[in-house]
C-alpha cells in the first residue's frame, strides 16, 4: 500500500509541477490582475465608506431634529402642568420618553457608525499605501524583467558575434596565407628570371671573348699549368 501512497504523491506533484511553472511564467500578468482586482475593490469600500458617512449625516440630522422636538415637547408638558392639564401632561410625557429612549438608540447607532468609518478609512489608507507600494515593484519587476530578456539576447547575440568573429579571423587568415604564398611565388619567379638573365649574359660574353670573372675548370687548369712552367 506505500508504494501505490506514493505514486499518488508523485502524480500530485506532477499535476503540480506545471501549474506552478504556469504562474511562475505569467507572474507579471498574474501580479498586475491582482492589482486591478485590489483597485476594484477599494473603490468599493471607498463607496462603502461614503454610505457609512451619507448615513451618519442622515442619523445626526435625526438626532437634532429629536433633540428640538423634546425640547418642545417639555416646553409643552410644563405649560400643560400649569394649566392642570393632566391627561395632556401624561401623553407628552410618553412621547418625550419615546423620543429620548429613539434618541439614545440613535446615539448609540451613530457611535458604531463611527467607529466602522474610523476602521474603514484607516485601513482604505493602508491599503492605498500599499497599492503604491506594489505597483512600483512591479515597475521594478517588469523592468527587471525586461532587463534579464535583453541580457539574455545580448548573450545569445555575443555567442554569435563570437562565431562571426572566427569566421572572420579564419577567413583572413586564409586570405593572409594565399597572399604570403602568392608573394613567396612572385620571389621565386624573379630569382628564376634573374638567373636566368645572368646564365644568358655570361654566355653572351663568353662568345664575345670578354671574361664573365667567373672560374672554369678549363681556367683552373690553365692557371695551375702557367704557375708550373714558372717555377
Amino acid at each position: 500500500m506505500m508504494i501505490w501512497r506514493k505514486v499518488g504523491t508523485l502524480f500530485r506533484a506532477s499535476v503540480q509541477e506545471p501549474a506552478e511553472k504556469l504562474v511562475d511564467a505569467n507572474a507579471l500578468r498574474i501580479l498586475a490582475q491582482e492589482l486591478r482586482e485590489t483597485e476594484q475593490a477599494m473603490i468599493l469600500a471607498r463607496r462603502e465608506l461614503a454610505n457609512l458617512m451619507a448615513e451618519s449625516r442622515q442619523l445626526e440630522r435625526s438626532r437634532e431634529h429629536l433633540s428640538k422636538t423634546i425640547a418642545l415637547r417639555e416646553s409643552q408638558t410644563r405649560e400643560a402642568m400649569e394649566k392642570g392639564h393632566e391627561s395632556l401632561m401624561l401623553e407628552l410625557a410618553e412621547r418625550i420618553a419615546a423620543d429620548e429612549n429613539l434618541l439614545q438608540e440613535q446615539r448609540q447607532h451613530g457611535e458604531r457608525l463611527a467607529a466602522q468609518e474610523k476602521s474603514l478609512r484607516s485601513h482604505l489608507q493602508e491599503a492605498a499605501r500599499m497599492l503604491q507600494h506594489y505597483k512600483r515593484e512591479m515597475s521594478l519587476a517588469r523592468a527587471n524583467d525586461n532587463a534579464e530578456q535583453v541580457l539574455r539576447q545580448l548573450g545569445s547575440q555575443t555567442v554569435g558575434l563570437r562565431a562571426h568573429m572566427g569566421d572572420l579571423d579564419a577567413s583572413l587568415g586564409r586570405i593572409k596565407e594565399r597572399q604570403a604564398r602568392f608573394a613567396d611565388v612572385n620571389d621565386a619567379l624573379k630569382e628564376l628570371d634573374q638567373e636566368a638573365r645572368g646564365h644568358d649574359l655570361d654566355g653572351r660574353l663568353q662568345q664575345a671573348g670578354i671574361a664573365t670573372g667567373k672560374q672554369d675548370a678549363k681556367a683552373v687548369l690553365d692557371r695551375l699549368r702557367s704557375g708550373a712552367g714558372q717555377n
